[in-house]
C-alpha cells in the first residue's frame, strides 16, 4: 500500500470489512510510512460516517467517488465529516470509471492499488484499466458454490479472447507465493 498512491475499494467490501486500508509497515530507519490516499467507489454514498475511513478522513486522507444519483444529504454528511467526494459522470460504469480516475489523476493520484471487490475489478478490467495485477496465493482452500469469484463484470467466455500477461514474477512472501502480471506498459 504504502508504495503507491492510493488504495481502492468498492462500497461492497467497505461495509461489510470496515477496514482502513492504511499502510502497517515501517520504514527501515523506524520512521513511519507516507499513507496512501484511501478511495471508495459509493455510486450512492452509502459509506457509514461512523465507520474507520470516514472517522479517520480528517487524518489519512479519503476520497469517495459517488455518481450523479448520490443522495445530496449523504454527499454532505461526507463532506462534513472529512473525506472528499468527486463525482464521476457517463451513461456506463466504464465511463465513469474512466471519469473517476480523471478526476484522481487530476488530483496527483495515478498509481492505484485497487484491492477488494469483483464487481469494481470487474468494471475496472472492463473500462481497460488495469495494468499490472498482483495475485497472492495464500495455502489455504476456501470457497464452494456460493463462493464469491475474484473478477465480475463482462468479462470473456473464450481462452482465445483473454487478455495474457505480458510479463511475470513470482515472490515468496512468508507462506504466500505472490504473482505479479503486467498486462499494460505505460
Amino acid at each position: 500500500r504504502a508504495s503507491g498512491d492510493a488504495g481502492a475499494v468498492a462500497i461492497g467490501t467497505a461495509v461489510p470489512d470496515d477496514p482502513q486500508l492504511t499502510a502497517r509497515v515501517e520504514r527501515e530507519d523506524g520512521r513511519p510510512v507516507r499513507q496512501p490516499e484511501r478511495v471508495v467507489f459509493d455510486s450512492t454514498a452509502r459509506l457509514p460516517i461512523d465507520g474507520k475511513l470516514v472517522e479517520e478522513a480528517p487524518e489519512i486522507g479519503l476520497t469517495v467517488v459517488v455518481s450523479r444519483a448520490a443522495p445530496r444529504t449523504a454527499v454532505d454528511g461526507l463532506v462534513s465529516a472529512g473525506a472528499d467526494v468527486i463525482v464521476a459522470t457517463g451513461s456506463n460504469e466504464s465511463a465513469r470509471i474512466s471519469s473517476a480516475l480523471a478526476q484522481l489523476g487530476e488530483r496527483g493520484l495515478s498509481a492505484i492499488l485497487l484491492e477488494g471487490g469483483p464487481h469494481l475489478a470487474g468494471a475496472f478490467s472492463d473500462a481497460g484499466e488495469i495494468d499490472e495485477i498482483r495475485l497472492f496465493l495464500a495455502p489455504l482452500i476456501i470457497g464452494g458454490s456460493g463462493a464469491r469469484d475474484p473478477l465480475a463484470g463482462q468479462g470473456v467466455d473464450l481462452v482465445k479472447d483473454a487478455t495474457r500477461a505480458r510479463e511475470m514474477t513470482c515472490e515468496s512472501i512468508g507462506d504466500d507465493l505472490l504473482v505479479r502480471a503486467t498486462i499494460e506498459d505505460w
